[in-house]
C-alpha cells in the first residue's frame, strides 16, 4: 500500500458497539469489520479509495468483496467500517486478502463462537432445557430443544446435537409420568363417568409422543435406537387407554339401561321407566323405515319428551340405550337386548299404548324377521290410541310388501323423488312421478295413498278421497287410508260417508280402537248416540286406558241423559289422568246441567 502500511481488522457492528453478542453482530445488513491503521500513519480517503478497495474476504475458494463502506472517522488513529455481505459464514475460517503491486497479502481470521449467528439462542434455550430436566418439567424441556433442533442453521453449534439428545430425554420423562398417572387413575375407585373422562384425557398425551417425538423434517426417525423404545411405549399406552376406556364404557353402559333391560312399571320408580318406555317407542318408531339400508338411524322424539328427559335426569340412560342398540344392529344383531323385549312383555298391562309390540315391530323389522314385525304392527294398529304411532306401524306394515317382493323396490325411489320435486315448488314434477308410481306399482296400496297426500296438500279433497279409497280397496287392512279418509269428511262435515268408510274398514277386519272411536264420532255428529256409544265401547274395550274414549262415552251417555253413566265415564278419564282439564270441564258443565233441569 504505497509502503508497508499495516492495518488491523476487528468484528465490529453497524453502530460501532464496544461490547459485541450474536444479536448485534449479525442484527445489520452486512457484516462489518473496524479497519485503523496498525502502526504511525493516517487513514484518509485516497488510501480507502485506492487501496483498501481492494480488500477482499477469501473463503472456501469464493471471494467477498466490500458491500459498504462508511465514513472516515478522526481519531488516532482515524477508523473507517466496512461491510461485507451475510452470506459470509462466520461460523467458518476464512482470509482477509489485498494485492499490492505483484503481491497478495492475506490474513486467516477464526471469528469466536459466541458472535455466529444463533450463538445467544441456542444456549439460552440449552440452559433452559437443562434446567427443566433438572426440575422435572418435561413440556418445558421440550420446548426449549424444540426451537433449537426445528432449526438446521443452528447445527453449526456443538450444543445442537446435546439438545436432540435432550429433547428425546425429555419425551422419556414426559411419558414415564402420564404412564404413572394413568394407573393412577386405573385403580382410582372415584365416581365412573368422571374417571372414564380422565382415562379419555391420556389419549392425547399417549398420542402427543407417538406424532410428536419422531420428526422426519428433522432427521429424528422412530426407527432411531433412542427414539424407538420410546415411541413403541407410547403407542402401547394409546391402546391401554382404548381397552380401559371401553372396559369402563361398557360397565357405565350397562349401570344406564340395566334398569331400562331389567324393567319394571310399578314401584317407587315405576314412573321412570313408564316415561322411558314411551320415548323408546316414539324414538325407534321415527326410524325411516324406507331405508332398509341404514347404518345409522336419525331418531326423533316430541320436544316435551326431551323436557321430561331432562327434568328426571333420564338423558343419559336414553341416549345410552340408543347408541348400543343403534351399534348391536349394525353388528347385525338383534337391535335390543336379549332379556329387554320379554321383560317389556311382563309390564305390558301398565302402559296406556302398546309399546311393547312397538318396540318389538322395530326390532323385527331390522332384524329381517318381517312376518313378525307384519304382526307386531298390526297388534299395535288394534290398540293404538296415538294416529301419529299408528301412522308410522302402519307404514312398516305396508313396506313389508315390497321387501316380500310383492312391489318393485323402484317405486320406493319414484314417491321420494316425487317428494324432492314438491319440496322444490315443483308441483306438476311431482304429481307426473306419483302417478308413475302408481302405473308401475298398480297393486300397491302405498303408491296410491302418497298420491292422495299430495292431493291433500294441494287443497284438492276429492281427488285425495279417491286415491285414498283407492288405496284401502287394494289393502284392506290400510289404516292409515281409513283415517285419511275420515279426516276429509270430517272437514266438511259430513258424517256419512265417514259411517260407510269405517263400516267397510270393520268389515274388513280393521276392528282396531281408531276405527272404532271414529266410527263412533261420526255417529254422534250422525245423531245416532246409541250406535256411537256401541262403538266408543268397543273402543274402550280394546284399550280401557284410553282417557279420550272415556270422554267420548261420557258425552254420548250425555247426549241420551243418562247422567250417572256420563258422571261414570268422566270421573274414569279423570282418574287415568288427572292433570287433564277437560274431563273436569266436563264433568263441572254435567253438574250445572242436572241442577238446571231440576
Amino acid at each position: 500500500m504505497g509502503g508497508p502500511r499495516v492495518v488491523s481488522i476487528d468484528l465490529s457492528t453497524q453502530n460501532r458497539d464496544a461490547t459485541l453478542t450474536s444479536e448485534n453482530v449479525n442484527g445489520g445488513p452486512y457484516y462489518y469489520f473496524l479497519v485503523k491503521p496498525a502502526a504511525d500513519w493516517a487513514l484518509d480517503a485516497d488510501i480507502v479509495k485506492e487501496d483498501l478497495s481492494k480488500l477482499i474476504i477469501v473463503q472456501n475458494e469464493q471471494k467477498f468483496a466490500i458491500m459498504w463502506k462508511g465514513e472516515i472517522v478522526a481519531g488516532t488513529p482515524a477508523t473507517i467500517l466496512l461491510g461485507y455481505p451475510r452470506s459470509v459464514n462466520l461460523h467458518q475460517p476464512f482470509q482477509f486478502q489485498i494485492a499490492v503491486g505483484d503481491k497478495v497479502y492475506q490474513a486467516d481470521v477464526t471469528i469466536p463462537q459466541q458472535y455466529w449467528p444463533g450463538y445467544t439462542f441456542t444456549t439460552m434455550n440449552f440452559q433452559a432445557a437443562t434446567e427443566a430436566v433438572s426440575t422435572k418439567q418435561a413440556r418445558a424441556a421440550i420446548a426449549a430443544t424444540e426451537k433449537i433442533v426445528s432449526n438446521s442453521a443452528l447445527q453449526i453449534f456443538p450444543h445442537f446435537e446435546r439438545a436432540r439428545s435432550l429433547r428425546t430425554q425429555a419425551f422419556g420423562m414426559f411419558l414415564g409420568d402420564v404412564q404413572m398417572s394413568f394407573q393412577a387413575t386405573v385403580v382410582d375407585t372415584g365416581e365412573l363417568k368422571g374417571k372414564i373422562a380422565r382415562v379419555e384425557g391420556f389419549r392425547p398425551l399417549y398420542q402427543f409422543v407417538v406424532d410428536s417425538l419422531p420428526r422426519a423434517a428433522w432427521n429424528i426417525g422412530s426407527l432411531d435406537p433412542a427414539v424407538a423404545p420410546i415411541v413403541e411405549q407410547a403407542r402401547a399406552g394409546v391402546t391401554n387407554v382404548h381397552l380401559v376406556r371401553d372396559s369402563l364404557q361398557r360397565v357405565l353402559d350397562d349401570k344406564n339401561v340395566r334398569w331400562i333391560i331389567e324393567g319394571s312399571a310399578v314401584g317407587k320408580n315405576g314412573f321412570l321407566y313408564q316415561y322411558m318406555i314411551e320415548t323408546l317407542a316414539w324414538a325407534f318408531s321415527s326410524a325411516n323405515f324406507e331405508d332398509t339400508t341404514a347404518t345409522d338411524l336419525k331418531l326423533t322424539i316430541p320436544d316435551e319428551f326431551r323436557t321430561r328427559l331432562e327434568r328426571y335426569a333420564l338423558v343419559e340412560s336414553y341416549e345410552t340405550f340408543l347408541r348400543l342398540s343403534i351399534e348391536r344392529m349394525q353388528t347385525n344383531l338383534p337391535m335390543f337386548p336379549v332379556e329387554f323385549l320379554p321383560n317389556l312383555r311382563k309390564d305390558t298391562s301398565s302402559f296406556s299404548q302398546p309399546f311393547f309390540s312397538m318396540l318389538k315391530a322395530v326390532n323385527d323389522y331390522y332384524y329381517g324377521n318381517i312376518t313378525a314385525a307384519r304382526d307386531e304392527a298390526f297388534r299395535v294398529l288394534m290398540t293404538c290410541t296415538e294416529p301419529d304411532l299408528n301412522a308410522r306401524f302402519d307404514l312398516v306394515r305396508v313396506l313389508i310388501d315390497i321387501r316380500r317382493g310383492q312391489a318393485p323396490g323402484e317405486v320406493l325411489r319414484i314417491l321420494e323423488d316425487a317428494r324432492q320435486h314438491e319440496q322444490k315448488g315443483d308441483a306438476d314434477g311431482a304429481l307426473e312421478r306419483y302417478r308413475q308410481a302408481t302405473v308401475i306399482a298398480p297393486n300397491f296400496a302405498y303408491a296410491f295413498f302418497a298420491i292422495g297426500q299430495f292431493y291433500v296438500r294441494t287443497g284438492d279433497p276429492i281427488r285425495a278421497i279417491n286415491f285414498f279409497q283407492r288405496a284401502y280397496q287394494i289393502d284392506s287392512l290400510y289404516n292409515s287410508a281409513y283415517r285419511e279418509s275420515y279426516n276429509m269428511y270430517l272437514k266438511q262435515g259430513n258424517y256419512k260417508p265417514i259411517v260407510d268408510v269405517l263400516l267397510y274398514a270393520i268389515q274388513h277386519g280393521n276392528d282396531t280402537w281408531e276405527v272404532n272411536s271414529n266410527l263412533g264420532t261420526a255417529f254422534l255428529g250422525d245423531n245416532d248416540p246409541a250406535r256411537a256409544i256401541q262403538h266408543f265401547e268397543r273402543a274402550l274395550a280394546l284399550n280401557g286406558k284410553s282417557y279420550k274414549t272415556n270422554i267420548q262415552l261420557g258425552l254420548a251417555h250425555q247426549a241420551v241423559k243418562n247422567y250417572q253413566k256420563a258422571r261414570e265415564y268422566f270421573n274414569n278419564a279423570i282418574g287415568l289422568d288427572p292433570t287433564r282439564q277437560d274431563a273436569v270441564d266436563y264433568l263441572t258443565r254435567l253438574n250445572e246441567m242436572q241442577r238446571n233441569e231440576k
